[in-house]
């Protein structure tokens, strides 16, 4: 710590050393984390008790000159009004670090209580960081038509040839895994790539001219980052090869390349997708036992620890821009929207929210005035104020709602409308402010009629589509701007293809005087800005109407009139309609879905604790029709709760934890045994006596006929699951056959995925799955384990990317003899300590449950790891 601190006028000098147990760590570290928290606070030497607690704020001009160091002087020197300098030497004045720039922020101190909890620092993610190519191995060769620099072989016979002929041992052997052909469901897909990279794994390590040599298994799209939606299929090859890893140090790799984009060929290959082929040698090299390349940048997984669920803790909350200028700067913050309501008033529980550009905009700092985030949703009514007589607590209800990327939101009754029987809250999300852009656009301010031209601009987007469709039902003739990869799109809606353009460049001003002989357009519905704008007008020689729903770049209507003569510009907004008007144009917007003259736009869907996602994703141009934002709905205690592997072992223990501690009414425990499985009864009059209804039954999950019939059973509405089911059946690499892997991976992968699709249409609020830390650091013994985990992991993620609740929850090791711990000796504990897994309380594990089970990623990782001594 710090041992000694003193001024010299502005400058402040330091000594700092770390304790005795951390010296010996201290090598695995640039600078240790504790020598360099004993080096800021020396620049609290003028503070007393009285002073703000303040943390770090930010870091700039960070250098390190040398590693390992247990002892050092400090020298903190001002730079600039509220940041300082500070420079670390070791003992002979040679330099360690500095930072050219250090702040710092108070914080008040009620955020720091309860900070400290036992479960504090058990609970992590996988983070993918990137990393840098390392030096190249002497020799790749490359099997089958995986492309890439090396010398090329058929496959594994044919290398083991070419060597016993005279040929070098390559350093590193490169073969991709293919998809597997849809012939079946994706259970059977997962269990056929498994099957197939095991056999690959098995006569890898029976080969003996080739013990020297190291497998690189490449799969595409086996992981899932950044809202990417993970093959299900090649996830489980990851997983198995991460325990060959773990049992063989040294022989195997894995690297992920980009996945196939929507509507890719599933057989191309890297050069027919344009991209460049990896460097494998310097790739291999590179030391790291598993990579990922998105994007031509080179990626490694690594273990961050986190805090739990980043909801405020209590009451209604809400995505907001906290800093604008930024999107990294949208944060999860209290709402007021458990604020008394006004007479005219209706409070909504969110369920759904249309994400627009204008929230975009909003966040860069680029709207003109002040405006919130969110303004249309989809949900339930919670309550009414006095004078709201039509609608009541339960509707299902649409429209124009403030603030509503959070759980509640309150509106004008006259901005909202019961939904349509058969919509989904997302498909009803989707529609008020981009059909009532159009309508108000083009019906009432745009006036357009029957025979006239109208341009919309990025027609490809919710609001372009919708006026795309509104304006060839008026009888108008439309001309069409999108990216290029869009047109399909908007050629779908009717639009010739003569008649469309690129909304990339200044091309179709001159596209479309030429296709109207001059004449331009009568209407154009506008959302771009700049040059594109100047390009626009310029099609309007006859005069005409401007409509601008962008905001990017108003324009001053006089100065527009003045250059233009006889161009109407008026920039609007739907809600500039006023809440009466608004309820008639929305009205009027159903019916014509209701009488078939509208149809829904494609939606797109994230879950708004991933919304920086979404933001980023809206601002790049990557969306064909709506972006809508789900919202996580409060957990119900009158719904029903359903845990697979209920009767025993984890399932039994979450049970318990969720009646006993969170109020769970209703409860289905399904086990292949069900009441005859050891301790069903004891546990069902324990539940019971607790205040709990209990619904007990003997159902295999990854049966669809005796998983369909359960549901169809239940007379309680589902609200969450409890996916906890599994069995283990453990064995090495070398040894493993394909009916072990069909023993473990069915119970796990077959009913997750069964529990996926068949509740797809439920209201279900929470959906866990029980993974295992093995699919991670591929446990030794365990490869069949850590293939049907990783599908699991994937599972979560592909649900997340359409807006469905969902966490994977990655268990590290039990205390209690359950789970992954069940059946394992001293030997495998010992294993295991060595790998970094340190086994968990009960008490605690249930806390990492409560707190993972919220979290806003759809992987959590609850553990107690050393982290010295694991290797992801």
């Amino acid at each position: 710590g710090l041992r000694s601190a003193w001024r010299d006028g502005e400058l402040v000098y330091a000594e700092v050393v770390l304790p005795d147990e951390p010296v010996g760590s201290a090598q695995g570290f640039g600078i240790h984390p504790a020598l360099l928290d004993a080096a800021l606070h020396g620049g609290l030497l003028d503070h007393d008790e009285d002073s703000d607690v303040e943390l770090p704020f930010s870091w700039s001009g960070v250098r390190l000159d040398q590693r390992g160091v247990s002892r050092a002087r400090v020298r903190i020197t001002p730079a600039g009004q509220s940041a300082t300098r500070i420079d670390i030497a070791d003992e002979n004045g040679e330099l360690v670090a500095s930072v050219r720039e250090f702040t710092s922020r108070p914080v008040d101190p009620a955020q720091l209580s309860g900070a400290r909890r036992p479960a504090d620092g058990s609970l992590f993610t996988v983070d993918w960081t990137p990393v840098a190519a390392g030096t190249p191995v002497a020799g790749v060769a490359i099997l089958g038509e995986q492309a890439g620099v090396g010398e090329s072989y058929t496959d594994l016979d044919a290398l083991e040839a070419a060597v016993a002929a005279g040929a070098a041992v390559p350093e590193a052997v490169v073969t991709s895994v293919g998809t597997a052909p849809r012939v079946g469901d994706e259970a059977d897909a997962a269990r056929a790539a498994t099957a197939d990279v095991l056999a690959l794994v098995q006569r890898w390590l029976a080969s003996e001219p080739l013990a020297g040599a190291r497998l690189v298994v490449v799969t595409r799209g086996g992981v899932g980052m950044d809202g990417e939606v993970p093959d299900l299929a090649q996830a489980p090859v990851c997983g198995l090869v991460r325990s060959a890893q773990s049992e063989h140090p040294g022989r195997f790799m894995l690297v992920d390349l980009d996945p196939i984009e929507e509507g890719g060929e599933e057989e191309r290959g890297v050069e027919e997708s344009g991209e460049t082929a990896p460097d494998w040698a310097a790739l291999a090299g590179l030391g790291e036992s598993q990579l990922a390349l998105r994007g031509g940048q080179l990626l490694a997984p690594r273990l961050t620890r986190t805090t739990g669920s980043t909801l405020p803790a209590e009451g209604p909350w809400r995505l907001s821009a906290v800093t604008k200028g930024s999107l990294e700067g949208l944060a999860l913050i209290r709402s007021d929207a458990d604020r008394p309501l006004e007479a005219h008033e209706v409070r909504i529980a969110v369920r759904a929210a249309g994400l627009n550009f204008r929230d975009v905009l909003i966040t860069l700092g680029l709207y003109p005035g002040e405006a919130a985030l969110g303004s249309e949703a989809a949900g339930v009514v919670l309550e009414t104020g006095s004078d709201v007589t039509d609608l009541a607590p339960g509707d299902r209800v649409m429209g124009l709602v403030p603030e509503s990327f959070g759980t509640a939101g309150i509106v004008d009754r006259r901005m909202v409308a019961r939904m349509p029987e058969g919509w989904s809250f997302e498909q009803a999300a989707a529609v008020p402010v981009v059909y009532l852009t159009a309508y108000y656009g083009l019906v009432e301010l745009g006036q357009l009629v029957a025979g006239e031209r109208v341009l919309v601009h990025a027609a490809a987007g919710g609001v372009g589509m919708a006026a795309v469709q509104l304006a060839k039902r008026l009888g108008a003739e439309v001309y069409a701007t999108a990216s290029p990869s869009k047109w399909d799109a908007v050629k779908a809606l009717g639009v010739p293809a003569e008649r469309i353009a690129s909304s990339r460049d200044l091309d179709f001003a001159e596209t479309f005087a030429r296709a109207t002989d001059g004449a331009g357009v009568d209407v154009v519905l506008n959302a771009l800005a700049g040059e594109f704008i100047d390009a626009s007008l310029g099609l309007m020689p006859r005069g005409g109407r401007f409509l601008e729903m962008g905001k990017a770049d108003v324009r001053d209507p006089e100065a527009v009139a003045e250059a233009h003569p006889g161009v109407r510009y008026q920039a609007f907004d739907a809600f500039d309609a006023g809440p009466d008007h608004i309820q008639e144009m929305l009205l009027d917007v159903l019916d014509l879905f209701a009488r078939g003259v509208l149809s829904h736009a494609p939606v797109r869907t994230w879950d708004v604790r991933d919304g920086q996602e979404a933001f980023r994703f809206l601002r790049e141009g990557h969306n064909t029709g709506k972006l809508v934002l789900t919202v996580p709905g409060p957990a119900d205690a009158d719904g029903a709760v359903l845990i697979t592997g209920g009767t025993g072992g984890l399932g039994a223990l979450v049970a318990r934890h969720l009646v006993t501690s969170g109020g769970a009414r209703h409860l289905i425990l399904a086990s292949r045994r069900g009441l005859d499985a050891p301790g069903a009864g004891e546990l069902v009059a324990e539940l019971e006596a607790a205040g709990s209804r209990v619904q007990v039954s003997a159902c295999d999950v990854a049966d669809r006929a005796q998983l369909t019939e359960l549901l169809g059973s239940l007379d309680v509405p589902l609200s969450g699951v409890v996916h906890a089911a599994g069995v283990l059946d453990d064995g090495v690499v070398t040894s493993m056959t394909p009916d072990q892997l069909d023993r473990v991976m069915r119970p796990k992968v077959d009913a997750a995925l069964l529990l996926d699709e068949l509740t797809a249409d439920m209201d279900v609020q929470s959906f866990v799955l029980f993974s295992s830390a093995a699919g991670l650091i591929g446990s030794s013994g365990q490869g069949n384990y850590a293939a049907a985990n990783a599908v699991l992991d994937a599972l979560a993620a592909r649900r997340r990317t359409e807006g469905r609740p969902a966490v994977s929850l990655a268990w590290g090791l039990w205390a209690e003899e359950t789970g992954m711990a069940r059946g394992l000796d001293e030997a495998a504990l010992a294993r295991l300590a060595r790998q970094g897994v340190r086994p968990m309380p009960t008490p605690l594990a249930l806390e990492l449950f409560d707190q993972g089970r919220l979290h806003d990623r759809a992987l959590v990782v609850p553990a107690r790891f050393d982290l010295a001594a694991l290797r992801v």
